[in-house]
């Protein structure tokens, strides 16, 4: 039978599975245009931005806040001053929670959107201050470096390495290719490599929880019991006290002691 397009096998009618190579190239665009890594500052802020606009605003820290009145931590930047009871706010009292003394809201919608604004604000500085470094950082390393040609196809910031000894990396990981000619075969031969980055220091330790300051106790303390009409100077707080007179000066009780003595 000779032998036709259509097939004379029952196999040869069944389509040829094409590859897919599409999500693959899209899959390996996304990987390129990932960017660096966020730092604990700028996740802070995204984390203290999604609290901001989404929290109820009416739960209290459950940590307990921080009664130290701003005199042992910094004075919030968000809410200074409980609007309710007038609770001076250090930075350890959180915007998205509750006045940990009357439970006052702070996301009313006006207030709300003023907090989303500032810390919006914080944000984009931050992930300013940020890239201007990162790129101060690999200029620095080209110029460490020199201005060595590239092979073509390979980025400007591959070869680009991190001065060692300041707790980073010693560079970026990247990948290179070196062309090298046999003289024997008059072969070129292009082998690739990677540069997998060293730390040169261990991780650092997490940094440790704030003292906070617990609220002052409900009760006052005072002396419930009546004064002592014979001693109404005792203090009946503390009735143990005893006063010690100060110490006499020996320079002078000497002067008076050899006056008295005739001055011999």
């Amino acid at each position: 039978m000779p032998w036709t397009s259509s097939g004379s096998l029952t196999s040869d009618r069944i389509p040829a599975r094409q590859a897919t190579t599409a999500p693959a190239k899209q899959q390996a665009k996304g990987k390129s245009q990932a960017g660096p890594p966020k730092s604990k500052a700028v996740s802070a802020l995204e984390t203290r931005l999604h609290n901001v606009e989404y929290a109820s605003g009416r739960e209290k820290d459950p940590k307990g806040g921080c009664f130290c009145l701003a005199r042992e931590h910094g004075l919030s930047t968000y809410v200074p001053l409980c609007y309710g009871c007038g609770l001076v706010l250090c930075n350890l009292n959180l915007p998205h929670y509750a006045c940990p003394h009357c439970g006052e809201s702070f996301l009313d919608n006006a207030r709300r959107s003023a907090l989303v604004a500032q810390v919006l604000e914080e944000l984009r500085r931050q992930v300013a201050k940020e890239e201007e470094e990162r790129n101060r950082a690999i200029e620095e390393a080209r110029k460490a470096e020199g201005a060595f040609p590239m092979l073509p196809g390979a980025s400007g910031t591959q070869g680009a390495r991190r001065p060692a000894g300041k707790g980073t990396a010693t560079g970026p990981q990247s990948s290179h290719k070196v062309l090298s000619l046999n003289s024997t075969t008059k072969k070129v031969t292009i082998s690739s490599y990677t540069n997998t980055p060293i730390s040169s220091r261990p991780p650092s330790p997490a940094p440790e929880e704030p003292r906070r300051f617990p609220p002052p106790p409900r009760e006052i303390s005072y002396v419930k019991q009546p004064p002592d009409p014979e001693h109404p100077w005792k203090n009946m707080q503390f009735p143990d006290l005893q006063y010690i007179p100060p110490p006499k000066d020996l320079n002078t009780h000497s002067r008076q002691q050899w006056e008295r003595d005739g001055g011999d």
